[in-house]
């Protein structure tokens, strides 16, 4: 007995709208993760005909569940407006039931502990087309792979974001689930063991925290805050070898410190959330890099993180940071996009407990 096909969406051809803010934080705002509040409308796992689909999607089901929030599943018919046209009625039809078909296979309803949302068709070029739809509905979290097509002779080690997902993470505000490629083809449910949530001392950083919260919750996971110290940079003129090392030695040991104290408070305020948190702080370095490693050696199950901290351009939807971690990362990413003004009501750390106040900071 065949159901109702969903109605697909066609080629969009007109103007571009306006991309929306993304308000996912202040529809977070509850205090440590246990507001009812639901963050996102629903999770859209973007559902491509690779061997890959599967993983996106119980990953996809692994982060709704944690935020309690349904699960749609989505799929772009792919080619040019001419070979998908209405004048072959009976061929779009076809291809409607097929997509619908191989949506219904992936989700297999048998067992099903999630809610699940209608399906979602579209037509038209896949990075072109989700866009389109994510800026129009930027209050749903969009899953999809990072790379798609490895059979065309990628592999699961290129560290660099594919074309559909590059596209979709310049054009919409929306967050994303970024899964990568997956070799071992899991078949069972994945439960989160340990988040890792970067944190750089900036209110945007810490947002992400009741998003990490509520998933650690959910699958009794472990939470890892993870700091990155920056080298300090100073100008030695006037100073002779030996005062300059002294002085890089103390601004050191302050930034230290002062880090230090900062992930301690933090952790003491989310352990008594019910949650298991550890701290680990990193000594100068490139930041991307020790964050990659940092969830390497940890075996981190998940990246919880904001897509923009610290950085100074202030029209920048994505900062260099999260972006280098979405295309070299080895495990999923959960990359929050903000409201872009801060919010006035960030009540949790006052103002001067926003970070770790680092002596380097004052001279930039």
């Amino acid at each position: 007995m065949h159901t109702k096909s969903p109605p697909v969406q066609p080629p969009f051809t007109g103007p571009r709208p306006k991309l929306r803010k993304n308000d996912a934080y202040s529809r977070a705002g509850y205090k440590d993760g246990n507001s009812d509040a639901a963050p996102f409308r629903s999770t859209v796992a973007c559902l491509d005909n690779s061997r890959d689909a599967a993983h996106v999607f119980r990953h996809a089901i692994a982060v709704a569940s944690g935020l309690d929030i349904p699960v749609k599943p989505a799929h772009v018919l792919q080619g040019w407006a001419a070979e998908f046209s209405p004048s072959d009625p009976i061929g779009w039809q076809i291809k409607m039931r097929e997509a619908q078909d191989y949506l219904s296979r992936i989700v297999k309803p048998e067992n099903r502990s999630f809610v699940l949302q209608d399906q979602l068709l579209l037509n038209g070029v896949a990075g072109e087309e989700i866009s389109r739809w994510t800026s129009e509905n930027a209050d749903n979290l969009i899953a999809m792979t990072t790379r798609c097509g490895l059979e065309n002779g990628h592999s699961a080690n290129d560290l660099a974001l594919g074309r559909t997902a590059q596209m979709v993470l310049d054009r919409t505000d929306a967050s994303l689930l970024l899964i990568p490629p997956d070799g071992k083809k899991e078949k069972e449910d994945i439960v989160y063991r340990r988040l890792i949530v970067p944190l750089d001392g900036s209110w945007r950083a810490e947002s992400v925290l009741p998003f990490a919260m509520r998933i650690a919750r959910k699958h009794g996971a472990e939470l890892l805050l993870a700091h990155v110290i920056p080298k300090p940079e100073i100008v030695a003129a006037g100073l002779d070898d030996a005062e300059a090392n002294d002085f890089v030695m103390k601004l050191n040991q302050f930034n230290e410190k002062n880090a230090r104290a900062y992930l301690d408070r933090l952790q003491s305020r989310l352990t008594s959330g019910g949650i298991v948190v550890r701290s680990v702080l990193e000594k100068e370095g490139d930041v991307r890099e020790r964050l990659l490693g940092l969830a390497d050696s940890h075996a981190a199950d998940l990246i919880v993180m904001s897509a923009r901290g610290k950085g100074t351009i202030h029209n920048m939807s994505c900062g260099n940071v999260a972006r280098h971690i979405a295309g070299h990362t080895k495990c999923p990413l959960l990359l929050i996009r903000q409201q872009k003004a801060r919010p006035t009501d960030h009540s949790t750390l006052p103002r001067q407990r926003y970070g770790p106040r680092l002596l380097w900071e004052s001279a930039h």
